[in-house]
């Protein structure tokens, strides 16, 4: 920035002789000692952040970066661009990108995935460093609130990215398995644990077990994720705050699911989903559970409306009714699935995995399922509707059915894919999982 006396020494001259003002302002930087470089008075230094004034916008800062990667960039963060890549929402609209997804095609030189990739790698990063940077600030990081709160988000942002990504590649390193990133997640959320049990956070203790239980999955401890479920109440939720206040703080979920935004692209026609849940409006006959609802949408003619392809049919969803709706990272209600599936996984005890959905619907007043209904097989297709519904659009799909393709093998349900509109098995895709971005891999030396 020019000083203002700067500006007075040099600017006088100029007003009263145009001639020779060349020589004039040269003489006035010579004689005075100016320096006309300009500097942005709104840069932040990095050494800026290192003062204790700076910890809660750095707390606050990891927090919206996770929540804008899970659902804004690349046609609505990773928690939408993953509905349409599973069973939860069907792509109706233009974006061609999208509509690959929708037909299970993942293509990693797409902008959308450079963005899904990268501002999930930026969420991750930015977490890990707070760590440090606000370790650094603190007297006693180990018995400190706010180290604890950014430690779980490094959990929460390692675990979504293992749970989403086909691989892993930290920090410019080599390309490894996607459970890289879950094993982090497993460091990261014990780390929190502790932080937690030091300065009394109940609330964060509880969420930094969910989380671990959830990464403990993904890495097929099942003892483990067992023990950390266990110290999660059924009616526990820890949620990530959404916010009209600016558009990387809105839930995106809703602004692509539920508004329309960015040209009508998603649906819930087509998917089993509306098969399961409740059309607010009593126009499509369905299984009416109240955890899926759905609003399919009329023109002013009393046609069903369509999206922005002007072919498929606009079936909002009704999961987020605003911008400023939270979306639960960690829910007890999860861990009693995790409970049942892991029921069918180490004893392939039918009962015991009925009981814990029984649990999980009485929660919401639901009645119970009879565990002689149902054998091996069924009890499978039952757990893998129930935690569909239950966690529907909050980002955990994807997740499962990674696991379900291995163990047990098979996914019974159909969704739409492809041109002719036809329903296919929700597995027959290209890869479940999100594509390692080129840019990642052309600027990395370490993957070849």
């Amino acid at each position: 920035m020019i000083s203002k006396k700067c500006k007075e020494d040099f600017q006088s001259p100029l007003r009263n002789w145009m001639t020779g003002a060349a020589t004039l302002l040269l003489s006035a930087i010579i004689f005075t000692g100016c320096d006309l470089g300009v500097e942005n008075p709104g840069q932040i230094d990095d050494t800026d952040l290192d003062t204790p004034g700076a910890v809660t916008p750095l707390v606050n800062g990891v927090k919206g970066d996770f929540g804008y990667a899970a659902t804004i960039p690349g046609g609505g963060g990773l928690y939408t661009s993953t509905a349409v890549l599973t069973d939860e929402l069907v792509h109706v609209g233009t974006w061609q990108p999208i509509r690959l997804a929708s037909d299970g095609i993942t293509i990693n030189s797409e902008p959308e995935n450079q963005s899904r990739w990268g501002y999930a790698a930026r969420a991750r990063w930015v977490a890990e460093d707070a760590i440090r940077r606000i370790g650094n600030i603190v007297d006693d990081p180990q018995n400190n609130a706010d180290v604890g709160m950014v430690t779980l988000y490094a959990g929460f942002s390692n675990r979504l990215k293992g749970d989403t990504f086909c691989d892993a590649v930290v920090d410019g390193g080599p390309m490894q398995e996607h459970t890289a990133f879950s094993q982090r997640a497993v460091d990261f959320f014990t780390d929190a644990i502790a932080i937690a049990n030091n300065v009394g956070d109940g609330e964060m203790l509880t969420a930094a077990y969910g989380g671990r239980a959830q990464a403990h999955v993904m890495l097929g401890n099942w003892g483990e994720a067992l023990n950390d479920a266990d110290m999660v109440p059924t009616d526990f939720s820890f949620d990530q705050v959404h916010s009209d206040n600016a558009s990387r703080e809105h839930n995106g979920v809703h602004n692509w699911a539920t508004r329309g935004d960015n040209g009508q692209q998603m649906s819930v026609w087509g998917t089993p989903f509306a098969e399961w849940g409740t059309e607010v409006n009593g126009e499509y006959a369905s299984e009416e559970d109240p955890r899926v609802t759905f609003e399919i949408q009329f023109t002013s003619e009393g046609d069903v409306a369509t999206g922005g392809d002007n072919v498929r049919p606009l079936w909002y969803s009704g999961k987020f009714d605003s911008r400023n709706s939270p979306i639960p990272i960690v829910k007890g209600t999860e861990m009693r699935l995790i409970e049942a599936e892991a029921a069918l996984v180490q004893n392939q005890d039918v009962d015991e995995a009925v009981s814990k959905i029984n649990e999980v619907r009485a929660l919401h007043g639901l009645d119970p399922h009879d565990a002689s209904d149902y054998n091996l097989d069924g009890a499978w297709e039952l757990l893998m509707k129930e935690k569909g519904i239950e966690l529907w659009l909050e980002g955990r799909r994807i997740a499962d059915l990674r696991r379900w393709t291995n163990t047990p093998g098979s996914v019974p349900f159909e969704v739409i894919r492809g041109d002719d509109d036809n329903p296919v098995n929700v597995l027959n895709v290209e890869r479940m999982c999100l594509e390692v971005s080129s840019n990642e891999i052309n600027s990395n030396p370490n993957i070849n």
